[in-house]
């Protein structure tokens, strides 16, 4: 009796195990079914700028995988043109068939991929259809010649903005200036309550600049230039001596909480986007806590739930145990933050 149910049970696993391979082999995935990659330039020539203006689009098209397929995500892959695509930069398209591309976005992975600032180069672009954690389908690779812009990274300046219409008034630390594409052409962005501004170097008033004339010019020494509350794009021409004060209209994301020089209340201290969801800033914090959310609203807002370096929607308050001048940097792509005291 026993051999017979022994019997009937290895019957049935050959059975299942025939069955089995009959399905991996009507899941095969067709080999010859890869997407076809378009892109929208064949030349991008990327400025800070137009950091925020569209820049590249690539499209593709759906192929016949062999069998019936939701993919589980499609992967743009961009490698130098020597490149074999074994370390490439990559970015999550969120829709279907196509990506579309900030000058930010695109800048961050071409300096990843340690292509020289403000010179001509080429790369490669491909697409990777993740089908599972095992599987994937790619198409031919196509070149794109592209000219990036200088990474965030590298463009901190000892320039920043000091008034009493800014977050620490008079005081300082002054709101930071960073680097533009153009050299010595500075730009940030900041909330301004009404008051008056300057430019200065090193937090110190040896090297400062206002207006005389209210003309847009900067004269060393010059009167404190009028303020009136809002959010701007400002910038500085030393090449010039001119300056610019736009109202803007762009998110932007801040720092709030009691270890900040405008504690819970706001403005928010600023950061500087530095492309592919990455932001940046320097600001002097005390003891106390820190959120991060966008256009001085709680409406989007960030912290720590767990303290471990990761951003989660609404999350808890970040700790600051020690006062000093920090480099924060807040990664939306990752979910990730740091904070770095500057010695």
């Amino acid at each position: 009796m026993k051999n017979i149910i022994y019997k009937s049970i290895l019957s049935l696993f050959i059975t299942t195990l025939f069955v089995s391979c009959d399905d991996t082999e009507i899941t095969e995935i067709n080999s010859n079914g890869v997407p076809e990659i378009t892109l929208s330039e064949n030349t991008v020539v990327l400025t800070e700028a137009n950091s925020e203006l569209d820049a590249l689009t690539v499209t593709w098209t759906d192929p016949d995988y062999g069998f019936d397929a939701a993919p589980m995500s499609y992967k743009i892959l961009i490698d130098t043109i020597d490149g074999d695509f074994s370390s490439p930069e990559s970015a999550t398209a969120n829709t279907p068939f196509q990506k579309v591309f900030t000058a930010q976005q695109l800048n961050a992975l071409l300096i990843a991929l340690e292509l020289a600032p403000n010179e001509e180069a080429q790369v490669k672009v491909k697409i990777e259809v993740v089908l599972s954690t095992v599987n994937s389908i790619y198409s031919e690779a196509v070149n794109l010649t592209v000219t990036p812009y200088p990474a965030l990274s590298d463009i901190s300046t000892t320039w920043g903005i000091v008034g009493s219409a800014t977050p620490n008034a008079w005081d300082g630390l002054d709101v930071p200036f960073y680097k533009t594409d153009i050299e010595d052409v500075f730009a940030t962005y900041v909330h301004l309550i009404d008051g008056e501004i300057k430019f200065r170097e090193n937090n110190d008033w040896t090297v400062n600049y206002g207006d005389t004339g209210v003309d847009g010019t900067l004269e060393g020494g010059g009167d404190n230039i009028v303020v009136t509350a809002g959010t701007y794009y400002i910038t500085m021409d030393l090449n010039n001596l001119t300056y610019t004060l736009q109202p803007s209209t762009e998110d932007i994301w801040g720092l709030v909480g009691d270890a900040t020089p405008n504690a819970w209340d706001g403005p928010d201290w600023p950061f500087y986007p530095a492309g592919n969801d990455v932001y940046v800033t320097y600001v002097n914090l005390i003891n106390g806590q820190i959120k991060f959310r966008l256009n001085n609203d709680w409406g989007v807002n960030y912290g720590d739930t767990g303290v471990d370096g990761t951003l989660e929607s609404g999350g808890d308050n970040i700790d600051i145990t020690v006062e000093g001048i920090y480099k924060i940097t807040m990664d939306l792509f990752n979910q990730t933050y740091t904070l770095e005291l500057i010695p």
